[in-house]
C-alpha cells in the first residue's frame, strides 16, 4: 500500500477530534448506495412489468394476428395457414390458431351483459398456466346445433352468478337489429370457467367451438383472423413485417406490441422516464462527495501543508483526495448492488409487496437484469470520478506556507 492510499484512509476515518468526518464519510457512502439501490430496483420492476404484460396478453391472444381488410374476414384460411407454415419462409412459427370472433349479448336469468364470443378449435390448446381453467373442462366438443358448449371468464361468471353446467343464452346480431333483421338466440351450456388474471378480459371474452360461432353468425367457412405464436419473442415485429410481405393484400398482420400499444407505450414511457428521474439521486449523492471532500480540505489544510513541506507535490495531493472520493464511491456502489439485488431476490422469493389488480398483476413483478446493474455501476463510477476531480485539484493548489499557518 502506498503512503498516499494510507493517508487517504486515515483522512476518511479520522479519530479523536475529527469523528465528525468519519460520520460524514458514512453518510456519503449511504447516499451513493441509496441511489444505486433505487435505480436497480426500478429497472428490475419495469422489466418485470413488461415481461408480465407480454405473457398475459399473449395468453389471451398471440404474438401476431393476421386479419383481412375485407369485411367478411379470411375466406380460405387453410391456404393462408399453409403459406405461413411453409418452411422456406423461415418465419419461426410455433403454432397457428384460426378464430372467429363477434360481439354478442349473454343472458342468464334476468341478467344480460355485452360479450365477445370467440370461436376456437379444441386441438389448439389455448389454455395454459397464464389462462387456466379453474372449474369444469377445456373441451368444447364437436359442433352441436341445439346447445353450444362455452367457456366463460371468472369475473363475468361471478357477476352473473353462473356456474359450470348452467344454461345461458347468447343473443347474436348482425348489423343493426330491426323487424327485417331479427337477432338469433342460441342456448349454450357452460362447460368451463377460466381465469387469466386480466379482469377486463375475463369480464367479456367467451370461448366456443369454431364451427358453432361460424354458423351462429352465418360466416360460412370464413374466420375473423389467424393467431400466430413464434419461437423468438425478440423478433415478433420483424416476423410480423415479413408476414405482410408474404401474404400481401388483402391481408395484414399486427404484432402484440401494436394490438396492445397503450399498455406497452406506458411501460416504455416509464422505462425512459423513471431511470432518468431517479438517476438524479445518484447525481445529488455525487455532489455530496464534493461537499464532503471540501470539508476534509478545510479540516486537513495544515496536514496538506506538512505533506507539501515534506516533499509531496500537487500530483500527490490530488491522488490522496481522489483516492478518498473513489473509496466512498466504490463502497457505495458495492453496498447499493448488494441492497438492490438482495431486495429484488427477496421480492421474487416471498412476494413481499402486493399491488392492486388494476396493474394486471397481484404482486410487484421483478425481472433481474445483471446487464442493467453493470450500466448503473459504470455510470455512477464515471459521474463520481468527474465530481471528485474538482476538490482534489483545489486541495493541490494550497500554498504550503498558507496551509501551515491555517488554524
Amino acid at each position: 500500500m502506498s503512503y498516499k492510499t494510507f493517508i487517504s484512509k486515515r483522512f476518511l476515518f479520522s479519530k479523536g477530534e475529527s469523528n465528525f468526518i468519519s460520520f460524514i464519510t458514512l453518510i456519503s457512502i449511504i447516499g451513493v448506495a441509496i441511489g444505486v439501490t433505487v435505480l436497480i430496483i426500478s429497472v428490475s420492476i419495469l422489466n418485470g412489468f413488461e415481461k408480465e404484460i407480454t405473457l398475459k396478453t399473449t395468453s389471451l391472444s398471440s404474438h401476431i394476428q393476421v386479419n383481412s381488410f375485407k369485411p367478411e374476414g379470411i375466406r380460405d384460411y387453410k391456404y393462408v395457414v399453409g403459406q405461413l407454415m411453409d418452411t422456406s419462409n423461415h418465419l419461426g412459427i410455433v403454432s397457428i390458431h384460426p378464430y372467429a370472433q363477434h360481439e354478442a349479448v349473454i343472458k342468464y336469468k334476468d341478467n344480460t351483459e355485452g360479450i365477445i364470443l370467440k370461436g376456437i378449435r379444441d386441438e389448439d390448446s389455448i389454455f395454459s398456466s397464464q389462462r387456466k381453467i379453474i372449474s369444469g373442462s377445456t373441451v368444447l366438443g364437436s359442433t352441436d346445433t341445439t346447445v353450444i358448449p362455452v367457456i366463460i371468464g371468472s369475473k363475468l361468471a361471478s357477476k352473473l352468478g353462473i356456474n359450470v353446467d348452467n344454461k345461458v343464452f347468447i343473443i347474436a346480431t348482425q348489423g343493426i337489429p330491426s323487424a327485417m333483421n331479427q337477432p338469433t338466440v342460441k342456448a349454450c351450456k357452460v362447460v368451463g370457467i377460466y381465469e387469466s388474471s386480466m379482469k377486463d378480459f375475463d369480464d367479456v371474452l367467451l370461448y366456443a367451438n369454431l364451427g358453432s360461432v361460424q354458423r351462429l353468425f352465418s360466416m360460412g367457412n370464413n374466420v375473423t383472423g389467424i393467431e400466430i405464436m413464434v419461437k423468438d419473442i425478440n423478433n415478433i415485429q420483424e416476423t410480423s413485417n415479413r408476414i405482410k410481405q408474404i401474404l400481401g393484400y388483402p391481408f395484414y398482420s399486427r404484432s402484440i406490441y401494436q394490438i396492445y400499444k397503450g399498455l406497452f407505450t406506458w411501460v416504455e414511457l416509464q422505462r425512459n422516464l423513471i431511470p432518468l428521474v431517479l438517476g438524479l439521486i445518484i447525481l445529488v449523492a455525487a455532489f455530496n462527495i464534493i461537499g464532503f471532500l471540501l470539508m476534509i480540505v478545510l479540516e486537513k489544510t495544515e496536514e496538506i501543508g506538512i505533506l507539501k513541506s515534506l516533499g509531496s507535490n500537487s500530483k500527490d495531493i490530488i491522488h490522496i483526495f481522489f483516492n478518498q472520493g473513489m473509496l466512498i464511491t466504490i463502497a457505495g456502489i458495492i453496498l447499493g448492488n448488494i441492497l438492490g439485488y438482495g431486495l429484488c431476490l427477496l421480492q421474487l422469493k416471498f412476494d413481499l409487496v402486493k399491488v392492486p389488480d388494476i396493474y394486471y398483476v397481484t404482486s410487484v413483478p421483478i425481472s433481474i437484469s445483471w446487464g442493467a446493474g453493470l450500466w448503473i455501476t459504470g455510470i455512477t463510477l464515471l459521474i463520481c470520478i468527474f465530481i471528485t476531480i474538482v476538490p482534489s485539484y483545489l486541495a493541490s493548489k494550497l500554498s504550503p506556507i498558507t496551509s501551515l499557518r491555517f488554524k
